[in-house]
């Protein structure tokens, strides 16, 4: 998009103004915080005092809220969309500003791919992630933080290699998936069976209809998949592996890789070669699963 410098003087007045709104509708003191400037971006430090549940709670659905104001009363090169680190940790002041370890991981965390494709593929306006820190000492226990809500991620930025937990406050996924559901395509590419010279071709799966269960009872059978060291290898083999929600039960971290397979193109199909890469042709379990979509000769 083509901005003028008034649109972007616009841009940047609107952050401000949306991110002390949410601020104050969350019970942050604004006043109190050391702000500094980054080109188009606000570093915040909250004084320690300050409950980290503020950050958690309150303070995305705020900003969402802010955002949407500023958003409804200006043509879309003056809209916003933002995305939000959370982190904490020790902080050094010196006679040029701030420092510290903790800075530059939230930097890193900004700027992870998974987050920006987050963002880019939501129709909302803000994406927020957390560092595996402040997810699992903070939110992941309330409710009231919708833990249910984030996704943990990889995250790859210059020497940095991390997870991170990603939430769409905006985006209405009962899950939080960062990549929003994609409808289920009616027939995916195929796959090669290498001694079969057969195409397997994944058929309309839907979550929660009966075909869906039908290819969770399947995925349970094979050895692969039973087994949880085996099952985290078939999901490391997958594009998507850092958007898949880990569950320590079989049935539920099962389905939650079909679902996630789902919103994806050829999502399944992928899941089934990996399986594939795993198994033996002659595995019974693994035929079983080919015989649930269409098998034709070349």
């Amino acid at each position: 998009m083509d901005r003028t410098r008034p649109n972007r003087v616009t841009l940047r007045d609107g952050m401000y103004e949306a991110v002390e709104q949410a601020f104050a509708a969350a019970g942050i003191p604004w006043e109190r915080c050391f702000r500094q400037d980054v080109g188009d971006s606000i570093l915040a430090l909250v004084p320690a005092e300050v409950p980290k549940g503020a950050f958690a709670g309150r303070l995305p659905t705020a900003l969402v809220a802010a955002l949407g104001a500023h958003n409804e009363v200006h043509p879309p090169e003056e809209r916003i969309r933002l995305r939000m680190a959370l982190h904490a940790g020790e902080v050094t002041y010196d006679d040029h500003g701030v420092t510290a370890t903790a800075i530059i991981h939230a930097c890193r965390l900004l700027d992870a791919p998974p987050l920006k494709e987050a963002l880019a593929r939501s129709s909302g306006t803000l994406a927020v992630i957390a560092s595996e820190w402040f997810f699992t000492e903070v939110i992941r226990h309330h409710a009231a933080y919708a833990p249910n809500e984030y996704l943990r991620v990889p995250v790859d930025v210059k020497e940095t290699s991390c997870h991170g937990w990603i939430r769409l406050p905006d985006h209405g996924s009962a899950h939080g998936v960062a990549v929003p559901p994609q409808t289920a395509p009616s027939v995916e590419r195929p796959v090669a069976m290498p001694d079969e010279r057969q195409l397997f071709v994944v058929p309309v799966i839907r979550p929660a209809s009966p075909e869906f269960w039908e290819f969770v009872d399947v995925l349970e059978t094979i050895p692969c998949m039973k087994n949880e060291h085996l099952r985290s290898q078939v999901v490391e083999d997958l594009r998507f592996s850092g958007m898949i929600r880990y569950f320590g039960n079989r049935r539920a971290h099962v389905m939650s890789i079909l679902r996630t397979c789902l919103d994806f193109e050829n999502g399944v199909v992928e899941l089934v070669q990996a399986i594939m890469n795993q198994e033996s042709v002659e595995s019974v379990p693994l035929r079983h699963l080919l015989s649930l979509g269409a098998a034709t000769s070349r």
